[in-house]
């Protein structure tokens, strides 16, 4: 079926079906017979795109606004990145990308230009923190990935939810590294272990090998003080598991000039976030629902942020939409139906300035 991006910002509600063309089934059965090879995949299926090609289209995508008002602007650019994505497996070809080797790593983008869009993102992100302070004195709040966020600001930086297989090289740049839940789509940890080699603050309510956090790691409300920034966390569901096996903790940091919230996998029960009613929020960050529009229970009701950031958007390490791989066209869709006039869908690479 082909993707129809216009139906859907003209008719919200309908949902495309997602399919993985046979092509690539046969693919994915090529890459198992390789075992554990670490040596590139010369099978010349997947579509080989010239570096230039992905290049353009991600510069095309970050000159045009991520306000899904204006999303007419993208609709062209996203049918081409959701071609992509459908045509890279999950398990035989991402979860193999995230833990190769840069060699492998590098083999695989050039197969695969969903990955290289990835890689490329990373890249821009990283670029802006070491160029230093944004010169136009604004908040970025950069978004690397699934429900990665960069914050660059005045006053320093941050990351909540970062999930890349580059992301120790982040460590050097970021004063603290937030991450709502044990998830591996929500964590990196090798940035996590950069961090806490540096004397730096990791925030968790679990913990990771290698990592002395004991003082950042709660499974309560909590406050602290970070450099510049004022951080209040507290704890919500995910979906309905105990909180004592799985819970999110969302993370509201003020500082910078901006007051930013994020709630991971967050289920939005409303009663949770009730510290959170009289709060000024700037940016609030959050995920495409699985329970649809229980978003709304807390965005325009507990949480009326001035920007309202949907996430959770093609995330390449779930199969398919049955198992929560949103499409772009699902997430435009999405959000037409959350209660705010003000919403954004950032993608790998893009930047809201606040």
């Amino acid at each position: 079926m082909e993707y129809n991006f216009y139906s859907i910002i003209k008719a919200p509600g309908k949902i495309a079906r997602s399919f993985i063309p046979l092509l690539f089934v046969a693919l994915a059965f090529s890459l198992a017979a390789c075992g554990g090879d670490d040596e590139p995949n010369p099978n010349p299926e997947p579509p080989v795109v010239t570096d230039s090609e992905a290049n353009k289209t991600l510069a095309s995508v970050w000159e045009t606004s991520s306000y899904t008002s204006n999303s007419a602007n993208r609709i062209d650019l996203y049918k081409k990145i959701q071609g992509w994505a459908d045509a890279c497996p999950s398990d035989l070809v991402f979860a193999k990308y995230l833990t190769a080797d840069n060699a492998t790593a590098s083999a695989l983008e050039k197969s695969y230009p969903i990955l290289e869009c990835y890689n490329l993102a990373f890249d821009r992100v990283l670029n802006a923190l070491k160029a230093g302070k944004p010169s136009d004195g604004k908040t970025h709040i950069w978004a690397l990935y699934n429900m990665g966020v960069v914050v660059q600001t005045p006053d320093g930086n941050y990351a909540i939810d970062v999930y890349h297989r580059r992301g120790a090289e982040l460590a050097p740049y970021i004063d603290f590294y937030a991450i709502t839940h044990i998830h591996a789509d929500h964590k990196c940890e090798n940035l996590a272990r950069e961090m806490s080699k540096a004397g730096k603050a990791v925030l968790t309510n679990f913990s990771i090998d290698g990592v002395d956090n004991s003082a950042y790691r709660t499974m309560e409300m909590r406050d602290y003080t970070i450099g510049k920034f004022n951080i209040h966390s507290f704890i919500t569901h995910h979906n309905s598991s105990p909180i004592s096996t799985l819970a999110i903790t969302a993370f509201y940091v003020t500082g910078g000039g901006t007051k930013l919230l994020h709630s991971g996998d967050s289920n939005f029960i409303a009663e949770e976030f009730e510290s959170m009613r009289s709060k000024e929020v700037d940016c609030y960050v959050f995920r495409y629902a699985v329970n649809a529009l229980t978003e709304n229970n807390v965005l325009g009701n507990i949480v009326k942020p001035k920007v309202a950031i949907l996430s959770h958007i093609l995330e390449l390490g779930h199969k398919d939409v049955a198992n929560s791989r949103w499409s772009l066209e699902l997430g435009l869709d999405r959000a037409s139906r959350l209660n705010s006039d003000n919403v954004a869908m950032p993608f790998w690479g893009d930047n809201v300035a606040m």
